[in-house]
């Protein structure tokens, strides 16, 4: 009997790829229960040498990134993170409500928040007043081009230590920017799916090895929306840096910041204190909350 440990470089559906100290791995979840991620830490078994090796435990996890599928269900993303860095780009437009959210998750999750700005050789100038809006509410942005390479290596320099998550929305270069921060990328993709015997792997998060001791950077698909899962309507309003600070200041400890009467929130939206767009998108991840609350779904 063989046994191990090892770190989760990604899941193929019926199987995961495990790096250990030996190299690859392919192994199998014992069962339908057994929700294996991208950054799992795992010991793995077999009784004889040549069968494919089965995970055995799950080992105790720092924090789980998790998103709301289509069924108001919570499905994980990517686990064992130390930071999330969120790709945007001029082009195309940015969703500003999915960057939002992805920060709000971040925050829920208690980790750093990096705002990476792909194609800065294109101008930033129409997203000048948005990142004003972030810059000041304390949010790292970074401009970087990974067509030129401009803020690469700085880049880079910020991911040194731990392990960094990278999302965004389709279209904004985020796998050019992985090939260029990471230049064993492709053959790292092509170790992947030689390993998962020729299963397509593009739709699943996927861990690469930074050229830092035990830095990683994790590409997560590329998604047109996402909301993270909320404990509680309260929980809703740390997400958003600005409104949480305020609400100490409302008349009631359970104002939602919609229609209460003397609720500091809406009146520093009014006082034009507050960013009406950022207003607007916490309201929408309150509204999401509260419809998934509704008893019965």
């Amino acid at each position: 009997m063989e046994r191990g440990s090892g770190i989760v470089l990604a899941n193929f559906g019926r199987g995961v790829l495990v790096q250990h100290e030996a190299g690859l791995l392919h192994c199998v979840p014992k069962g339908r229960r057994q929700r294996i991620v991208c950054g799992d830490r795992i010991e793995w078994w077999r009784a004889r040498p040549g069968d494919l090796p089965s995970i055995e435990a799950l080992l105790p996890r720092r924090n789980l990134l998790e998103r709301i599928d289509a069924r108001g269900r919570a499905e994980p993303v990517a686990a064992n993170l130390d930071r999330i860095g969120i790709l945007a780009a001029p082009q195309p437009q940015p969703d500003w409500f999915l960057l939002d959210r992805y920060w709000a998750a971040a925050r829920l999750l208690g980790l750093p928040a990096l705002l990476i700005l792909n194609k800065a050789d294109l101008g930033l100038d129409s997203l000048a007043h948005e990142l004003d809006t972030y810059r000041a509410l304390g949010l790292e942005c970074h401009e970087v081009s990974a067509c030129t390479q401009a803020g690469v290596a700085s880049l880079l320099e910020r991911l040194a230590q731990g392990v960094s998550l990278l999302v965004g929305q389709s279209g904004v270069g985020k796998s050019s920017l992985v090939n260029a921060l990471v230049p064993g990328a492709a053959t790292q993709t092509a170790a992947l799916t030689r390993e998962a015997e020729g299963r397509h792997t593009t739709t699943t998060a996927r861990r690469y090895a930074l050229p830092y001791a035990g830095a990683a950077l994790v590409d997560a698909p590329g998604v047109r929306d996402f909301a993270p899962p909320i404990a509680s309507g309260r929980a809703v309003q740390q997400g958003f840096v600005e409104i949480e600070s305020l609400a100490t200041g409302c008349r009631f400890a359970d104002c939602r910041h919609f229609e209460e009467p003397d609720c500091a929130v809406r009146s520093a939206v009014t006082a034009e204190q507050v960013s009406k767009r950022r207003y607007e998108s916490y309201r929408r991840l309150q509204r999401l909350y509260e419809k998934l609350m509704v008893p019965g779904r």
